[in-house]
């Protein structure tokens, strides 16, 4: 990064009552939380152009689960009570943002054991370089394309997105880790849902309906391996088995 570089933050939003996975963040992963796999690995991530010192100036948690608190609080991590009602991880984020002093918002699900610098460096890139909104995405693999569960997204020659669906359309696959400046975060929080992101079930959708810009970062294929979402028992049985081949985690 650069000497001079605004402040950056990354939240990651953990809600205990999923309904496809119960307890999700509480789950246990090579010993530990999900969330605190996560956690980890956020923490690890160094600055690509200032060797040894952090990507984030800070990293928080917001849960509307005082045990989730209680778990993040352990490991020193601030961890933030959002209210129940609020109706995603990016509302979550958002309300959280408001408390904090930073530029730059990293939301990184808290589902995500395996994310690291190779994929969120270039997000924080981008929103450096004026991206209001940046997110990922890498090339499909073959039979990706028809998986509802899979996001695709579509963009234009400057990269800013155009369309985000779960249906057969030509694009990439999305990853699903946002960053924002601060006063846009903001903004997103009171966005009423429309009609394609109802559709879709895509909260960027609403974003895009009120004129945001999302910057697309497109990654090499191989970065879909760091970018493993848990959301069904099939992936988090995954997760195990990569962590058991992965000798890298043994020392997280």
């Amino acid at each position: 990064m650069f000497s001079s570089r605004p402040k950056v933050i990354a939240i990651l939003p953990a809600r205990l009552g999923s309904t496809r996975l119960p307890r999700k963040p509480l789950l246990e992963l090579g010993g530990r939380p999900l969330i605190v796999q996560v956690l980890e690995r956020v923490r690890a991530c160094k600055d690509p152009f200032a060797p040894g010192l952090p990507l984030f100036d800070e990293v928080h948690v917001a849960t509307d689960s005082a045990e989730i608190a209680d778990v993040v609080a352990a490991l020193g991590v601030p961890a933030w009570m959002t209210p129940t009602s609020l109706r995603s991880g990016t509302a979550r984020v958002a309300f959280v943002a408001r408390e904090l002093d930073a530029k730059l918002v990293v939301n990184v699900q808290g589902d995500e054991p395996f994310v690291d610098a190779s994929v969120l460096s270039p997000i924080v890139l981008a929103l450096i370089a004026g991206a209001d909104i940046a997110t990922a995405a890498v090339p499909l693999f073959q039979g990706e394309g028809e998986r509802s569960d899979i996001v695709k997204v579509v963009y234009d020659s400057r990269g800013d997105a155009l369309y985000f669906s779960r249906a057969a359309i030509p694009g990439d696959r999305h990853l699903g880790i946002y960053g924002f400046q601060a006063p846009v975060l903001r903004r997103l929080l009171d966005l009423p849902r429309g009609a394609l992101a109802a559709a879709e079930d895509l909260e960027q959708l609403d974003w895009l309906a009120a004129g945001e810009r999302i910057n697309v970062v497109r990654l090499p294929a191989e970065a879909a391996s760091r970018f493993l979402s848990i959301d069904r028992p099939e992936d988090l049985q995954a997760a195990r088995r990569r962590l058991d081949e992965l000798d890298e985690y043994e020392t997280l």
